[in-house]
């Protein structure tokens, strides 16, 4: 065997200690990223394999995919950064799931993920494990964790006397039974005297190369900063939040199939002092281009008519906000929607007005996966004024639902929401009972 030479940083040294503390069994380490998470977990499940003959340890994340292609690259970098030998020293099955050890020792990878067929987790039966790891916590469904730990000190724990210690790294999402049951209690001082939550931050990695810190920050959005690199777990839903940060993330994630609808719109927030004037380009239901124009009427006007010709837009399908400087872009297009704020609601009547209800059914659509940004223009402006739209507290169930006011969410937000709000005005055309979905007519020219 070679001679290991590991030297962790001295917040991966507590996970250490507290591995073999008796009275500690369930440690939480992260809260951003960059923090020596991975490589931590992976140190520590091969250091205790090679420690302990005959054993095995479940490692387990929410998708197998995920965690052959990170948690267990991680493995890899310590079996390389520690010299042992592929073959002689240890032997990795990426498909039957298991990293096997001179010594008689494994580590089997486990899916976490909720499956509709097997809701009560009935794959992980059969398990017989020393003790466990769930990289990446924060996505995993509660219940599959405690089943996943059920499993537990079930495998030569007396020989070895290792306790049947889960060790979960993760980083901040509120919405997450981490959240719930360690982050929480570990903030107001009520963790249970089995339980330890380590926070970690970038900055206590000393092995992080030059410049990555600033990197980070440079390239991470505003909501993205504030949640994996500052560690801020109560960013993400806010009882009276309309959307959540998950949500705004997926947007961006073009992966996921888009809508067959690829009907064009354009809605607008229109301004000609103070506040920006703010145009989108939607098909269907993602958004493919965003300009901001000079705000003076002949300029927004002009630039309107420019997008409709480049995107192929009937002048019907055009709609702004029509409250103050937004009445005169009617003379310009007669047949386009006028959208007034403190309007009566389309649908739902228990809205206090149209534009609470437009942003709702934003919300809504969001929630589905459905609404997708195919441009990266002013990507952190919009996550920071979606991160601000809230709803007020009804005080009765007949209350009307109202959102905060544009006073409030400028005072939080330090500008006009202008990107979210020309947003929100795109859902016009999902409020209405028959909403156009052809292509087949003939372009309005100008």
């Amino acid at each position: 065997m070679p001679t290991i030479d590991f030297k962790p940083s001295p917040k991966q040294a507590k996970i250490f200690e507290l591995f073999d503390d008796q009275g500690t069994t369930e440690i939480v380490y992260g809260g951003s990223v960059a923090s020596g998470k991975s490589y931590l977990l992976a140190s520590l499940l091969v250091m205790k394999c090679l420690q302990y003959p005959g054993i095995r340890v479940g490692l387990a994340r929410n998708t197998l995919v995920n965690l052959k292609k990170t948690t267990v690259v991680s493995i890899l970098e310590v079996i390389r950064d520690w010299g042992l030998k592929h073959e002689e020293h240890v032997k990795v099955n990426m498909h039957d799931g298991s990293i096997k050890f001179y010594n008689g020792s494994e580590i089997i990878m486990i899916e976490l993920t909720y499956l509709p067929r097997d809701p009560d987790y009935t794959r992980l039966g059969g398990l017989l494990l020393t003790f466990g790891a769930i990289d990446e916590a924060t996505e995993c469904d509660e219940q599959g964790k405690a089943i996943f730990q059920s499993r537990l000190g079930r495998w030569m724990n007396d020989e070895t006397h290792i306790k049947p210690v889960l060790l979960m790294t993760c980083n901040p999402r509120k919405s997450s039974f981490v959240y719930r049951e360690y982050y929480k209690p570990f903030k107001e001082h009520r963790l249970k005297p089995h339980q330890n939550f380590i926070q970690a931050l970038p900055q206590d990695n000393p092995y992080l190369p030059n410049g990555y810190i600033e990197n980070l920050s440079d390239t991470l959005s505003w909501s993205e900063k504030r949640r994996l690199l500052y560690g801020e777990w109560e960013l993400e839903d806010d009882a009276d939040s309309l959307f959540r940060s998950t949500d705004v993330e997926v947007m961006w994630d073009t992966s996921v199939a888009q809508q067959a609808n690829k009907t064009r719109y354009i809605s607008a927030d229109i301004a000609f002092t103070s506040d920006r004037c703010v145009i989108m380009v939607w098909e269907g239901l993602s958004v493919v281009d965003i300009v901001i124009p000079e705000s003076d009427d002949k300029t927004v006007i002009d630039t309107l008519k420019a997008l409709a010709t480049k995107w192929n837009v009937r002048a019907d399908r055009i709609a702004w906000d029509a409250d103050g400087v937004g009445k005169y872009i009617k003379q310009s297009f007669p047949s386009g929607r006028e959208i007034h704020n403190g309007g009566k609601p389309k649908q739902n009547q228990g809205y206090s007005n149209l534009k609470a209800e437009l942003y709702f059914k934003l919300s809504e659509k969001m929630q589905a996966g459905e609404v997708k940004m195919l441009t990266d223009k002013y990507k952190q402006e919009l996550e920071e004024e979606l991160a601000v739209i809230r709803h007020k507290s009804r005080e009765t169930m007949s209350s009307k639902i109202e959102l905060t006011s544009k006073l409030d969410q400028k005072r939080l937000l330090g500008r006009s929401p202008d990107l979210a709000d020309a947003m929100a005005y795109g859902m016009i055309f999902h409020l209405e009972p028959k909403a156009v979905t052809s292509n087949d007519f003939a372009f309005v020219s100008w």
